[in-house]
Parts: structure tokens; C-alpha cells; sequence
């Protein structure tokens, strides 16, 4: 049985036709989706998943594989991968440290980290393979989590084997041959070790208070299918799922979980609430 919450991470191997972004959102916590592999490489799915996920109200991260040769070279990498991922305003990035690229890794490692948090990313974790842990000997210290891998028999499920390169870390990637409903193949699955999901998706700060509204009502129509909730929160019960090209009345809006939410009164007297999008649009104005 996995734990829960489920935390996937996913690349370009796993191809968007041939997921039920729907079906599988219903089963995760969050998402760790990868942008590149150098600066060279840019992963051929990231938008497509990054957006799927993100209508489903699913909390995005990122991660990207290191592979600098210099640290001229890593921090290159750094402002690629922050140019690259910064539209989607992920919870936390990753740098996915498993090949010796250059000669000193501690350093090269630390110099991408720097870049990236002076970029703007608030929240920096690397992923480090378990066997080459102690050899790169990368200082942890500075990073806000880490992530390491473990599979054990790597039955798809967890098992209780974990890593054993320290007991200092946050994630544990416990399988790459999961499986859930909405994906035929096999999935990387992985469980919080430590702390919360919202240490991870959904950041430390407090809602803030509900942004009043320029006017009474405004007119939206959807850009996807979108959740009428009870409460302004993605794990709120569903009332409907609108369908894209709906057009909505919304009065209030607020701020919560990251998300931007369309208070609506319903005709029973009632009110009910809809992601706008984490910053980034699921409706248009209706003028």
C-alpha cells in the first residue's frame, strides 16, 4: 500500500496523451515536474503537464538535472531552469544532482543553489542519488529540503525501505514502477518523510484577507473545465465541474492556498467558490 499523500514526479517519458490527467489528479498530493536536463535539454512535456496539473488543482514543483561543468556553467543552468519555470510560480524547486559533472560537486552545487534563490525561487531542495551521497558530499545545510531515493525490492509500492545515506531528508522516492489509475505505465512515486505536503506545495504563509472587488460583479468565461467548490480550497467538495467556455458571474475574490478564488452566490441563497488560477489565468473577462 503507498502512503499518503502520493507525491508523483514526472518527466517527458511520461507522454500527455496518453494520461487521464483527471482521473490521476484525483489520486496525488502534489507534482514534481521536470524542466530540463542541463541547460541544453529542455524537457519536450513540462508546459503541457505543469498546465494539466494545474487545472486539476494540483500543487506544481519543479526539478531539474544538474549537469554544469563549471560553476559559470551551473549557474547558467540555474537561470535557465528559473526562466524557464518561473510562469508556473511552483512551491519549490529541485535540482536533481545525479552525475558527477565536474570535479568539485559541493561547490558547483552550491553555486546553482545561490543562483537560483537570487533569481527569486523561495524554496530550493535537491535530489540526491543514494549511493553517491557521501562522494559529492554536497553541504545539505543550505537547501530547504531533501529528496533521496531508495526502491528496495521496488515492487511499485512501498515497502519500508529507505534511504541509508543519512536520515537527514524530507522526501522519499520509493518506487519508479508505481502505478496509478489515469497512466498504464510505470510511475516515480514518493512519500513525506518529514514535516507536511504544505511544507512542500503550498508554502508557509498565511491566506490573506479577501480582495475586495473593483465592482459588484464581474463576467468570467473558462478557459478549462473547472471545480465549483463548497470553500475557497482545493480539498473542498465539488458542487460541478464547469466546463470550458462557461461564463460565470463572480463577485468577491480572495487569496487562499495559493490560489486565486471567485466567490459565487448561488440561486438556493448559498455561495460557492472557483479557482481562478495560481496567478495565472483559468478564465477571461468577459467585457
Amino acid at each position: 500500500m503507498n502512503p499518503k499523500p502520493i507525491i508523483l514526479d514526472i518527466s517527458e517519458w511520461q507522454v500527455p496523451s496518453q494520461i487521464n490527467y483527471d482521473v490521476l489528479s484525483r489520486q496525488i498530493g502534489g507534482v514534481i515536474v521536470r524542466i530540463q536536463y542541463g541547460s541544453n535539454y529542455e524537457d519536450k512535456h513540462y508546459r503541457t503537464h505543469l498546465a494539466a496539473f494545474q487545472k486539476y488543482n494540483v500543487p506544481v514543483a519543479v526539478y531539474s538535472w544538474v549537469r554544469g561543468t563549471s560553476i559559470a556553467d551551473m549557474e547558467k543552468e540555474a537561470s535557465d531552469f528559473y526562466r524557464r519555470a518561473k510562469a508556473f510560480q511552483p512551491s519549490f524547486w529541485w535540482l536533481d544532482v545525479e552525475e558527477q559533472s565536474m570535479t568539485d560537486m559541493r561547490f558547483g552545487v552550491e553555486a546553482y543553489r545561490n543562483k537560483l534563490k537570487s533569481l527569486g525561487a523561495k524554496k530550493v531542495g535537491t535530489y540526491i542519488a543514494n549511493h553517491l551521497y557521501r562522494q559529492f558530499n554536497i553541504d545539505t545545510k543550505k537547501f530547504d529540503a531533501i529528496w533521496l531515493p531508495t526502491y528496495g525490492q521496488n515492487t511499485g509500492i512501498y515497502q519500508g525501505n529507505n534511504p541509508t545515506a543519512t536520515s537527514e531528508y524530507h522526501l522519499h522516492q520509493y518506487t519508479d514502477q508505481g502505478r496509478l489509475a489515469g497512466y498504464s505505465g510505470n510511475l516515480d512515486l514518493n512519500r513525506i518523510a518529514k514535516g507536511n505536503i504544505t511544507d512542500y506545495f503550498e508554502g508557509s504563509t498565511s491566506p490573506s484577507a479577501p480582495v475586495p472587488p473593483t465592482q459588484n460583479e464581474q463576467t468570467y468565461q473558462l478557459l478549462f473545465d473547472v471545480h465549483l467548490r463548497k470553500e475557497p480550497s482545493t480539498k473542498s467538495t465539488s458542487i460541478a465541474l464547469l466546463k470550458q467556455g462557461t461564463q460565470i458571474r463572480i463577485r468577491n475574490l480572495h487569496h487562499h492556498e495559493s490560489y486565486l478564488w471567485g466567490e459565487q452566490k448561488r440561486t438556493d441563497g448559498s455561495t460557492a467558490y472557483i479557482a481562478l488560477g495560481m496567478l495565472q489565468g483559468y478564465v477571461s473577462k468577459v467585457k
